[in-house]
């Protein structure tokens, strides 16, 4: 039920956006080619959030009443980064992703498609709510038991009263402005928290000293022969 409440939302949003173009468009005669394509690219943007939506609700919705299992394999960090950035760079081109990890081979025992489903959630929602972004980073490091990834964004930062229940599920971003609508941030962050709790790890959210925000989570580290020397 939390979850058909939380998806209906944002739906409803896409529609009335729609709905605004369809209206725009009554009494003209013609529309320009250039009128067309805008339409055309906002449903094509609507549909493939809300595709996504629906994605993050699935996966969310079957590990909470445990009808999916994790899949852990060992998994290389290089190479889980490399696909997580190169996926966001399709959807998001004009974004880039400094990128930093470690020089070491890194070995996690992990479902490599849930956690690149948290990475590319958490990039996502940098670029969709962090107003006045310039740089947008995804650094990633060892600790003795533990990989730590930390998204990191120059933007406007997170209102002081949303951080508590930025991951409860319904936690609405700042408007955005080019649609009219609100992006829903708190499903996609919903999942992020589900996936990576899940794995026995943690996430968690704050708002940087210099501005922005810097999300983080963690997974346990695979030891090597090199750690146990």
């Amino acid at each position: 039920e939390s979850a058909a409440r939380c998806f209906s939302r944002p739906a409803h949003a896409a529609d009335l956006h729609l709905q605004r173009d369809l209206r725009s468009s009554r009494g003209k005669n013609t529309l320009t080619e250039a009128q067309k394509d805008a339409m055309l690219l906002n449903i094509q943007k609507d549909s493939e959030w809300l595709i996504r939506m629906v994605e993050n609700l699935l996966s969310v919705t079957r590990i909470e009443n445990e009808t999916m299992r994790i899949s852990k394999t060992p998994t290389i960090l290089d190479e889980l980064i490399d696909s997580s950035v190169a996926k966001f760079s399709q959807r998001y081109p004009n974004q880039n992703v400094d990128v930093t990890v470690p020089e070491d081979i890194v070995v996690i025992s992990v479902d490599s498609i849930l956690i690149e489903q948290v990475i590319l959630n958490l990039l996502e929602n940098a670029d969709c709510h962090a107003k006045g972004m310039t740089t947008l980073a995804l650094n990633v490091f060892t600790t003795e038991d533990q990989v730590v990834f930390e998204v990191m964004d120059d933007g406007c930062g997170i209102e002081e009263d949303k951080l508590k229940t930025l991951f409860s599920g319904c936690y609405e971003g700042r408007q955005d402005m080019a649609h009219g609508t609100q992006r829903y941030a708190g499903i996609g962050l919903s999942v992020c928290y589900t996936i990576v709790k899940a794995h026995g790890g943690t996430i968690t959210a704050e708002n940087r000293k210099n501005g922005g925000a810097v999300f983080r989570f963690t997974v346990r580290r695979e030891k090597t022969g090199d750690d146990e020397q």
